[in-house]
This record gives C-alpha cells, sequence and structure tokens, in this order.
C-alpha cells in the first residue's frame, strides 16, 4: 500500500508540472527524487511517469488551443496554416518529436505549439511517449544526482543558469511561433494534397 501512494503522488505531481507552461523540474528529476528516497519499482515509477507526463502535456496543448482561438485572432490564419502543413507531413513530425524527446531539453514549448496550431495530437503523443519511455528510465537509472527533498528538486529549476537558459529558449521560441509569417512562407511548399504550391491571392505587380 505504502509503494502504491508514493506511486500515486509521484504521477499526480508528474501530471501536474507537465501541465504548468514553464519553470518546472524536468520529469525524470520528480521520479528520481521518488526512485531514490522510497526505493520504487523502476519501470513500473517510469512507465507511467511517462504515461502522466504525455497527460500534463496533452491538458497544455489543449489550453493553448483554446487561447489562440479566444485571443489571438489576428494570428490565426497563419498558425492554422501551419497547422496544416504539419498534418499533412503527421509522420515527420512524430519522428521528430520522438528525437527531441529524448533529449534533456523541455518539451512545453513542444505542445504549447502543437496546441496553437492545433496539429494532430495523435502523433505528437506517440512521439513523446516512446522517447519518454525510454529517455526517463535511463536519466532515473543513471544519475548521479541525490534529491533529498522536493524543495531541492524545484530549487535546481531557478538556480542553475541553464535550466534558466532552457526555460527562456523555450519561450523565445514560442514567441516566434506566434510572431512570424507562416502562412507567407508555407506558400513556397507544395501542398501533398493536390501537388502544386498553394497560390497567393494577391496579385502579381
Amino acid at each position: 500500500m505504502e509503494t502504491a501512494a508514493y506511486l500515486l503522488a509521484a504521477f499526480a505531481l508528474i501530471f501536474v508540472i507537465n501541465v504548468v507552461p514553464a519553470f518546472m523540474p524536468a520529469s525524470w528529476m520528480v521520479m528520481a527524487f521518488f526512485y531514490i528516497q522510497f526505493d520504487l519499482p523502476l519501470l513500473l515509477l517510469t512507465l507511467g511517469g511517462a504515461l502522466c507526463s504525455g497527460l500534463g502535456r496533452m491538458v497544455l496543448a489543449r489550453g493553448s488551443r483554446w487561447l489562440k482561438r479566444g485571443y489571438m485572432h489576428d494570428r490565426r490564419a497563419d498558425l492554422d496554416e501551419l497547422g496544416r502543413f504539419l498534418d499533412e507531413r503527421r509522420h515527420a513530425v512524430g519522428s521528430t518529436v520522438f528525437l527531441y524527446s529524448l533529449s534533456p531539453l523541455p518539451t512545453n514549448n513542444l505542445f504549447i505549439a502543437a496546441g496553437m496550431t492545433e496539429v494532430n495530437l495523435v502523433w505528437v503523443l506517440a512521439g513523446f511517449w516512446s522517447a519518454r519511455a525510454i529517455a526517463d528510465t535511463f536519466w532515473v537509472w543513471t544519475t548521479d544526482q541525490v534529491f533529498d527533498s522536493l524543495t531541492q528538486v524545484f530549487g535546481n529549476v531557478y538556480g542553475s543558469w541553464f535550466g534558466i537558459a532552457f526555460q527562456l529558449l523555450g519561450i523565445t521560441s514560442i514567441a516566434l511561433l506566434y510572431f512570424l509569417p507562416w502562412a507567407k512562407w508555407l506558400r513556397r511548399f507544395p501542398s501533398k494534397t493536390n501537388g502544386a504550391p498553394a497560390q497567393s491571392s494577391g496579385h502579381t505587380n
């Protein structure tokens, strides 16, 4: 019963930190704390933790979609066109998410972008889950960091220049996603539905 209670506590915390858009510790650090302090089963912890982190990221993506529909009317057309472009290349999206999620880089910006562009989350989550199941298990199993408390786990986010830099980089990538003229750029690419480049509605001088 005690093991089950600690697992549920770990999964709940992992879910919550993955819903928050920024400045949260990596899921594997939370898993490492519970693994070291309470001697929980490694694979049960990491595989369940990867599932919960993906569910949290899905909520984050849905929230980003709601935010775009409610407050980003001036950029909605550009973001929708980017989403259609990515959906036409869904296999590449899944592979890219898989490779990115194998790294220790934060994935909050990835899911915020997925929500804002309204790309199909099936391939995004498939790539994320399969990668995090591998990566989280590796990081927890091989870590030489000893986390004595959850305060220490969360303190790593704010006490490390690297951690802060990664978070700021993620925020910058979302700002670029919002401000860049995606519709103008994507008209240069052929659409997979008709095999021809999309035509601009403007007149040629």
